[in-house]
């Protein structure tokens, strides 16, 4: 199991949360070079699926890690006001602070339950009180709400005033300051209602939009699109053809159109996009709209659920349950509706 609170100076050595991810980018470079290979090869589709995986492995669990930590962080400040307000009842009746973090232990805190053993185990061992909430303070630098708190009772305690009043008091403000948060966050989550509703008209709109180009301009049939003499607005000012955006004379494209055959949005024997058969049913230019369409829907998908996770959890890394929401949706009302159009 992951312990996303160590003491790096008292356990030295990577910790299993840097150990994952350096593992998990160092595996996704080496899928990413085989797929690279493979593509080289000729075998497009495979090749770029493999790239794909490989880029998700070593993104996805740095993403899983940053969500889990900012989810224990977030319940182990749910549950602090409480602790302190049953420290200070152990200290008002009489008991060490040894004794007091031994009945805490008795008390189910959640998340939390393993740093106050840490505590408590550490006091049993005779190490000064001060040292011990200090340790624990830098354990908690993921939660300022914590560390603030841990910093106040450090202070009392080393300038002689009354600890468990300070205790209460600490309590107090902790759980104020998780009321304010709670409101907080229930106003935020009708922020993300909208930016959910928002992405999802943009999925609509990018079908829309698709499905007026391939009317417009043909994509897809041998015949003429609706808009004649296009080569005026799209091309050199003559009434010629549109430029073929998957041929050697427009360079930037080549990407977008590799993604087109890797996700199959032309069809699987177009191999050549300057062949006289994807000439005629403008496979180059069906490559390139789906492509760039495509590739929008997955930036903005990315961009939503960051900005998600920074409303909602205070981190952009925070978003991969957002993202797992948005990207499946959008992939998957694309590959449904707009893949198979014209092919």
């Amino acid at each position: 199991m992951i312990d996303f609170f160590r003491e790096e100076e008292f356990e030295p050595g990577m910790s299993n949360e840097d150990k994952i991810v350096i593992g998990s980018v160092a595996l996704g470079l080496v899928i990413m070079v085989v797929g690279a290979l493979i593509y080289s090869t000729g075998l497009i589709q495979i090749g770029g699926m493999i790239i794909i995986l490989g880029l998700i492995t070593a993104v996805l669990p740095y993403g899983i890690i940053s969500f889990l930590k900012n989810r224990a962080v977030s319940e182990m400040e749910k549950q602090f006001p409480a602790f302190l307000k049953d420290l200070a009842e152990s200290k008002r009746g009489g008991m060490t602070m040894l004794d007091s973090f031994e009945s805490a232990k008795e008390t189910d805190y959640g998340r939390l339950n393993r740093e106050i053993d840490k505590v408590q185990s550490q006091l049993s061992w005779g190490i000064p009180f001060p040292e011990v909430i200090e340790r624990f303070s830098r354990r908690m630098k993921a939660s300022p709400v914590i560390q603030q708190s841990l910093s106040i009772m450090l202070q009392s305690y080393k300038s002689g005033g009354e600890i468990t009043k300070t205790i209460e008091s600490v309590g107090e403000s902790a759980s104020m300051l998780r009321e304010v948060i709670q409101r907080k966050n229930s106003m935020l989550k009708q922020q993300l209602v909208i930016m959910y509703v928002i992405y999802f008209l943009f999925i609509g709109i990018t079908v829309g939009i698709y499905f007026l180009m391939a009317q417009l301009l043909g994509l897809g049939t041998p015949e003429t699109g609706t808009l004649e003499n296009v080569g005026e607005f799209l091309g050199d000012g003559e009434d010629s053809e549109i430029d073929n955006f998957c041929g050697p004379e427009v360079p930037y494209a080549s990407p977008l159109c590799s993604i087109a055959q890797i996700f199959g949005f032309v069809p699987a024997n177009v191999t050549d996009f300057t062949s006289e058969f994807a000439e005629q049913y403008s496979y180059g230019q069906m490559a390139y709209y789906k492509s760039i369409l495509f590739t929008m829907l997955m930036i903005q998908g990315m961009c939503s659920a960051a900005v998600a996770g920074q409303i909602s959890e205070g981190s952009p890394s925070a978003g991969i349950k957002h993202a797992i929401i948005m990207l499946p949706a959008a992939f998957i009302v694309f590959m449904l509706v707009v893949r198979p159009m014209g092919i």
